[in-house]
């Protein structure tokens, strides 16, 4: 018969070696954590298409991998290249910023202010020139290069990491939740609740928040590059952030894309393309929000926004998604505590 001294050594035992035996487990997994948690979120989102896919082939394995070579194909194959264009025309319009006529018409030095600082200051501000900007920014990308190539490999094993774990949670996901719903000391009804709501919210913020965005992203780059706009996929790369911006949203990137246009002198230009922003580009977020999202949980516009910046400053392009879903488990458990959960409601 064991005492109830024992029953207290055992337990603490116990409690000791699993902690010791998770704080190992953790270090294993580590490097690997984002591309877990990442890949434990787009099996939230992906789900639906793995439903319906299954519905269609009665091979599970088989229909999951479609799911995730879809995924591979339609999304990170795109995004790769679109990305390796933006920083491309990044380092060309920095480049040729000197080249470039309408930056000539901006002359500080004779503005009657700037003359009425020290000569000392106005020589040093007058030293940063376009040139010089550009000159540096280009050494600076040149020296980071190595550091760039070095991540690479790390870059694409965390990619093979995501996509072969997203594979196995989405064929083991039932069984995931089901141990999870073992493991929990809540009742069923709570967690049921919890993961609808996550669920509901992660799938609103991709399609609110990034596919409608991506969709006027795509629509300013087609309008500025055939209105003449240089650098078109550098300013379409903006609006995806500028879109979570609450009131403004995507007129933070056109208008200066107009205004542009209205410096150089292309004023029939600028005219087009201030209509294609207002009734293409603005009005697609009307159009296809409650399309997309229906009666879907939506989170305020502004916290998005700061989630999604803080989200990438911390997490790199990933916290595009990310980000947000840190605040979207932030606002489930506000609305448990405010439904009593801390009382046993």
């Amino acid at each position: 018969m064991i005492t109830k001294h024992s029953k207290n050594t055992v337990r603490w035992f116990f409690l000791i070696i699993s902690g010791f035996i998770m704080f190992l487990f953790w270090k294993i997994v580590e490097p690997y954590a984002l591309a877990l948690v990442t890949a434990g979120i787009f099996t939230i989102i992906m789900a639906p298409v793995d439903n319906w896919l299954n519905s269609k082939i009665a091979n599970k394995k088989i229909s999951v991998f479609i799911t995730v070579v879809s995924l591979f194909l339609i999304v990170l194959i795109p995004m790769f290249i679109f990305g390796v264009l933006v920083v491309d025309q990044a380092v060309g319009v920095i480049n040729n910023l000197d080249k470039t006529e309408w930056v000539n018409y901006i002359d500080f030095t004779t503005n009657p202010i700037f003359q009425s600082l020290p000569p000392s200051i106005q020589n040093s501000v007058a030293s940063f020139s376009s040139p010089d900007i550009g000159k540096n920014t280009v050494e600076l990308i040149v020296k980071n290069l190595g550091d760039v190539f070095s991540k690479s490999a790390s870059l694409a094993f965390n990619t093979f990491i995501f996509f072969i774990s997203l594979y196995y949670f989405l064929i083991d996901r039932k069984r995931i939740y089901e141990t999870v719903l073992e493991l929990s000391p809540l009742k069923d009804r709570l967690d049921n609740e919890i993961v609808d709501k996550i669920t509901r919210t992660v799938r609103s913020v991709v399609f609110g928040s990034l596919i409608i965005a991506s969709i006027q992203a795509v629509l300013a780059i087609i309008g500025m590059l055939v209105l003449g706009v240089p650098g078109a996929l550098l300013w379409g790369s903006f609006v995806i952030v500028a879109a979570q911006v609450p009131i403004v949203g995507v007129g933070l990137v056109m208008v200066p894309a107009v205004l542009y246009l209205v410096i150089t002198g292309s004023y029939a230009s600028a005219l087009g393309l201030f209509i294609w922003s207002v009734f293409a580009v603005g009005f697609i977020d009307n159009l296809l929000r409650p399309v997309l999202l229906g009666a879907k949980t939506q989170m305020p516009e502004l916290l998005v926004l700061v989630s999604i910046l803080g989200g990438v400053s911390y997490f790199g392009p990933i916290g595009l998604i990310l980000g947000p879903t840190v605040l979207a488990l932030i606002l489930v458990m506000i609305d448990l505590y405010k439904a009593g959960i801390l009382d046993g409601k």
